[in-house]
């Protein structure tokens, strides 16, 4: 059986078609992923970004994933990680309104972090088979144990790369 996949118009991944698909994808997914990130490291724009690809048909290969990674580990081991971990331990000593700012200002570095992973990325062709295993990909270059997870964790991960975004 002979395909023919035409990847002539390649698609520059955008950083605000990224966010706007990831406030919808990430509440399906929160408490699994926000685990994960917790437990093994797994940066949740990352898999945000894999999903994104995916539904436009568009495969991130694995020296993409893996340049992904070191990108992301940078930003998030001097950025990050550390705001987070400060909003967490101050959580319980400070006032909802400055919790809420804190979280606002967090929310923004998350949104900078899309913005720097959809540049590091190189223009895609769409409608290749292939993006079905970016959500796979991405777990896999993260650290995350796979077989810790149930059918139904992955199935719901797996569920935010199927979504049809028009």
């Amino acid at each position: 059986m002979d395909i023919n996949i035409d990847t002539s118009d390649k698609i520059k991944l955008d950083s605000e078609a990224l966010w706007q698909y990831s406030l919808g994808a990430y509440d399906q997914v929160k408490d699994l992923v926000l685990k994960l990130q917790d437990d093994y490291g797994l940066n949740v724009n990352l898999l945000l970004l894999s999903g994104y690809a995916q539904t436009l048909g568009c495969a991130i290969d694995e020296f993409d994933m893996h340049s992904l990674v070191t990108q992301t580990k940078q930003w998030q081991t001097a950025i990050t990680k550390p705001y987070r971990e400060l909003r967490r331990e101050l959580k319980d000593t400070i006032t909802s309104q400055q919790y809420q700012a804190m979280l606002t200002v967090e929310l923004a570095l998350e949104r900078e972090e899309q913005w720097r992973l959809t540049q590091c990325l190189p223009e895609l062709p769409p409608h290749n088979v292939e993006a079905q295993a970016n959500i796979l990909s991405c777990l896999i270059v993260s650290g995350v144990p796979l077989e810790l997870l149930s059918q139904d964790d992955l199935a719901s991960l797996y569920a935010i790369g199927q979504r049809v975004e028009h």
